[in-house]
Formats: C-alpha cells, sequence, structure tokens
C-alpha cells in the first residue's frame, strides 16, 4: 500500500519536464528563426538578381539571334518586323514611366527589354535617337560597331524606377571581319602579278588561269605549301582550300577557329606524309568573306591634310609623323580621326618581280599613290594607298594591348627588300645581292590588307636569307603572298615567319578600318551598367 501511494505521488513530474522541454525547444525554434529571417531575404534578393542578369542575356542573345536572320535589322530601329510582341525600343532615359516593351521568357517570371544606343549627335535634334533606315544614326563610323542596352527583371516591380529586381548590359556588335584572323586569303595561290616574266606561264597566264579557287585552278598554277616549319599563332581563315607539306600549327588552341573551303577536308596535301596540326578548331565549309576592290572610303575620312598625292614616306616618332613629299618634308602631329591616304595622280598599277630599288632612291614611281612607312606610332592609326604600301623598316607601336595600326592597300603591302644586282643561271634560277643598306629582321606590329593583291616581299626569292620578318596583328590579301623560300625547313632567300595575332583586334580595330562587302554581326564585348536602367 506504501509502495503504490508513492508512486502515484510522482505523476505529475514527467508532465512538467516534458513542458518545460517543448518550451526550450520552441524557443531554439523562434531563435533560429529570427536568426535566419535576415538570410532569407538575402537569399531572395540573390536570386532575384541572378534571375535579372538572365534574362539581360537573353535580351541580348535574342537580338543577336534577329541580326543573323537580316544584318540590316538595327536600320528598322524599334520598328521591327515580326514577332508581333517584341521587345525592342528607343532609348530611354530612365525618367517618367517606363515606356519600353518587355518580353517574358518562356517557363518564367522573369521578363526583359532591349534599348537602341544611337549615335549622339548634339548638333542635331532629334539625332540622339535611333532614325529608321539611317545607318548613320547608330553605326560609330571609326570603329564601324553599334551598342544596344538589354535590361532583364526578375519581377515586375510596383514602381517603374525601383532598381532593386534589374540588371542591365550594355552589349557592342561588330561584322565579322579580316581582323577577326591572324592570317586570311581569298585564293591560296600565288599573285599573278609575281609571276616571272618571259615564260609560257607568265603573268598574263596566271591572271587567266590561277584567280579562281582550287578545284578550278590549273595545276601549273604556283600554289605555296604551309611548310613544316609554319606556325599560324591566332585564328586563321581561307574562302579557298589550302595546301600542306610537313606538319604546320594552325591556331594556339581551342579558342582559335581555322575557316577553311573548298573540297573536303579543306586542304590538300602538298608533299608526301603531309597532315596539319590544328590545334585550333576546324569549321569546314566555313562560308566565305568577300573583298572589297577598293579603300576609297578611307580617304573620305581622313582630316585635312592628311590626304596626299604620289609617293610618300611617313617616318612615325611616337605622337609624331615626318611626311616626305613632293620633295618637302613635315613633321605633323597623328591627325585626329586616325586616317593617313595617299592617291594616284598616274600610275602604271603593277607589281614589278625584280625590284632594284635602293635606300637612297626609294621613290621610283613619282606619280603613284605608294606609302613608305617606318618608325613607333602611340595612337590609333590607319594608314591607306591608292597603290601600294611599302614597309622600309620596323613599324611598330608602343604598347600592342591599346594601341593599333592598319595598313590597307588597294593593291600590295611590301616588306622592303632592296638588291643591287640580278644574274640567272642555267636553271633558270635568279640570284641577286642584298643591299647593305637595306632592312634586316623585321617587326611590323598592324593589321595588314592587300585587298587586290598580297603582302608579299621584294625580291623574296633571291639573296641572302635575311632573318625573321615578326608581324603581331593580322593579314589578309587577295593572293598569298611570299616573303622568303626554303629547303625543307631552311630558309633559303627571304625571311623566316614569325607571325602572331593580336587578341586586342577580337573588340577593337583600327580606325575606319576596311570590313568585307557583306558579313554577319557578331557579339564582340558586353559590359553591365551599373545601376540598371
Amino acid at each position: 500500500m506504501h509502495l503504490r501511494l508513492l508512486h502515484r505521488a510522482q505523476q505529475g513530474f514527467t508532465t512538467v519536464t516534458l513542458m518545460g522541454t517543448l518550451m526550450v525547444g520552441g524557443l531554439l525554434v523562434a531563435a533560429t528563426f529570427t536568426a535566419v529571417q535576415p538570410d532569407i531575404a538575402f537569399t531572395k534578393k540573390d536570386d532575384d538578381s541572378k534571375q535579372a542578369y538572365g534574362a539581360a542575356e537573353a535580351g541580348v542573345n535574342y537580338y543577336l539571334n534577329r541580326l543573323g536572320q537580316d544584318n540590316s535589322y538595327y536600320t528598322h530601329c524599334a520598328n521591327v518586323p515580326s514577332p508581333t510582341l517584341n521587345a525592342v525600343n528607343l532609348e530611354w532615359n530612365g525618367t517618367g514611366a517606363d515606356p519600353r516593351r518587355w518580353q517574358t521568357i518562356q517557363g518564367s517570371s522573369a521578363q526583359y527589354t532591349t534599348e537602341l544606343l544611337a549615335i549622339q549627335d548634339t548638333s542635331a535634334a532629334g539625332t540622339e535617337l535611333c532614325q529608321e533606315n539611317v545607318p548613320t544614326s547608330m553605326i560609330d563610323p571609326k570603329y564601324g560597331t553599334f551598342r544596344i542596352r538589354a535590361t532583364g527583371r526578375a519581377r515586375v516591380a510596383a514602381n517603374a524606377n525601383d532598381r532593386t529586381s534589374k540588371r542591365s548590359i550594355v552589349a557592342t556588335f561588330r561584322r565579322k571581319s579580316f581582323i577577326d584572323f591572324l592570317y586570311f586569303t581569298d585564293f591560296e595561290t600565288l599573285d599573278p602579278y609575281a609571276y616571272p616574266t618571259g615564260g609560257t606561264y607568265d603573268p598574263t597566264w596566271a591572271a587567266n588561269n590561277c584567280a579562281v579557287y582550287r578545284p578550278q585552278r590549273s595545276t601549273n598554277c604556283q600554289d605555296p605549301d604551309f611548310i613544316d616549319a609554319d606556325s599560324i599563332n591566332g585564328p586563321f581563315k581561307t574562302n579557298d582550300s589550302i595546301s600542306v607539306c610537313g606538319a604546320p600549327d594552325f591556331g594556339r588552341d581551342a579558342n582559335d577557329d581555322i575557316e577553311l573551303n573548298g573540297d573536303s577536308p579543306g586542304w590538300v596535301s602538298g608533299c608526301s606524309g603531309a597532315a596539319p596540326n590544328f590545334k585550333g578548331v576546324v569549321d569546314w565549309p566555313a562560308g566565305q568573306l568577300p573583298m572589297p576592290q577598293s579603300n576609297s572610303a578611307l580617304e573620305a575620312s581622313a582630316d585635312a591634310g592628311y590626304v596626299f598625292n604620289g609617293e610618300t614616306r611617313l617616318v612615325f616618332n611616337g605622337s609624331t609623323v615626318s611626311i616626305t613629299n613632293n620633295g618637302t618634308t613635315t613633321s605633323k602631329a597623328l591627325p585626329p580621326s586616325g586616317v593617313i591616304y595617299v592617291n594616284s595622280t598616274s600610275c602604271n598599277v603593277g607589281y614589278a618581280r625584280q625590284q632594284t630599288y635602293t635606300p637612297s632612291s626609294y621613290m621610283t614611281n613619282p606619280g603613284c599613290g605608294n606609302v613608305w612607312i617606318s618608325g613607333t606610332y602611340n595612337s590609333d592609326v590607319t594608314i591607306g594607298a591608292d597603290n601600294d604600301i611599302i614597309v622600309m623598316d620596323d613599324f611598330k607601336s608602343n604598347t600592342l594591348s591599346t594601341v593599333l595600326a592598319g595598313l590597307v592597300a588597294n593593291n600590295f603591302v611590301r616588306v622592303f627588300h632592296p638588291v643591287t644586282s640580278f644574274s640567272t643561271n642555267g636553271f633558270g634560277q635568279t640570284t641577286c645581292t642584298n643591299d647593305p643598306g637595306g632592312p634586316a629582321a623585321m617587326q611590323i606590329d598592324a593589321a595588314i590588307l592587300a585587298l587586290n593583291h598580297s603582302f608579299i616581299a621584294d625580291n623574296w626569292y633571291c639573296g641572302s636569307p635575311l632573318g625573321t620578318l615578326t608581324v603581331n596583328g593580322a593579314i589578309a590579301q587577295k593572293f598569298r603572298g611570299t616573303v622568303g623560300t626554303h629547303s625543307g625547313s631552311t630558309i633559303t632567300s627571304g625571311y623566316a615567319k614569325a607571325y602572331s595575332y593580336n587578341d586586342t583586334l577580337r573588340y577593337r580595330e583600327p580606325p575606319y578600318f576596311i570590313n568585307p562587302t557583306e558579313s554577319a554581326w557578331r557579339l564582340v564585348r558586353q559590359n553591365e551598367q551599373v545601376p540598371a536602367r
């Protein structure tokens, strides 16, 4: 009886203990919730921010997709064709009610809108916005680019000026260009003007039989090989197919495109056992970049006082250039527009295979629009020639990553190699003696474009080896140029090549550089605008 009463007296203890435990647990839950509540709000804000940025990127890709379908899409401004519901707007200044049209991303509540950022011209009212069918209202004439702003939002804010869930990206577009590649050729065959005269296969024969792509070319055309010693240290493109001997390298890594055309697989073997080493990503058939026939647009872009007639010599010295024209030498600051242009007055266009120019008498055709250049430049510049550009000695940028030069010739861009004598042996081989006053190893920092002919070294086929020709930039030409001869991997005359791509050209170009006659637009850079519009 006594034990039973004792046990009965302890029944309430369990209830009290349980209640205390529940109370402590509840306090812990409340404390935990209080502690994490700010993190929940922060996580939501972070999630909104990421969704908004993703929506802004979708807006950029939307516009790029439309450009891919219509190269002139930007000329429609906000009056774009289908789809009926679109998100293309004129630029909004950010004040007042938001007038922009938004597009909801499928399967999401996030939205995007795009605005056209016109070239600002304060001299004329109304030109601060995109003008329909007026390309110049959008295109930067100096660099050939145009911009849009894409804004994304994760949710529709009650206040249009509430930027807490918005993010904006400013995207810059540029047409696919010759300078997207370290090395570009239209025809992978020797320029007809560089053929020897007096034989069956002379310049006239070559012009009639070799200025076509490989499947249609005569087998007697001179098609230079890429040899074992060649390394194309950057992206590469040809409208033709290439010929290789040995295992030359194309590209540096998977970031470099190797664009080939012609019959599959885009290359042929020039000797037994040849196989190119493609370090870059091969695209075949890659489509063609058509070359314009003239650089006359450059003359229109040049400032007054920087257009010359007849043979002209330019020696660059940082921010100034010494100009010799018509017997007079003057020194000038580099032009504000960045363009220097030289016209022809009277000129027999053509390349003399046997060049006997000496350093003391380099101007041999006074009426020709030839430009002879050398020196170092410290701001962007483009040099245009109605005829040829001849690089006499080193032509360098003082900062490759920020300062660019363009050399655009209607005919040849030539490397100066003067000689003093010629002779031909019984096998028809030409020999010559290098002029001791000429350059040896040479460096050229420039984007080079020979519209109707080639990048070539004078007298490449004779004389003692000159050393290494270093090019930092890009080379584009109508016909495959030659700068030396070789026996196996040994240079026997002219130059060994060291060509490297200047990656700055991926997103910038020299002033008013000539682009293909028609090519697709591509995104060259994008930057976030803070705060968002």
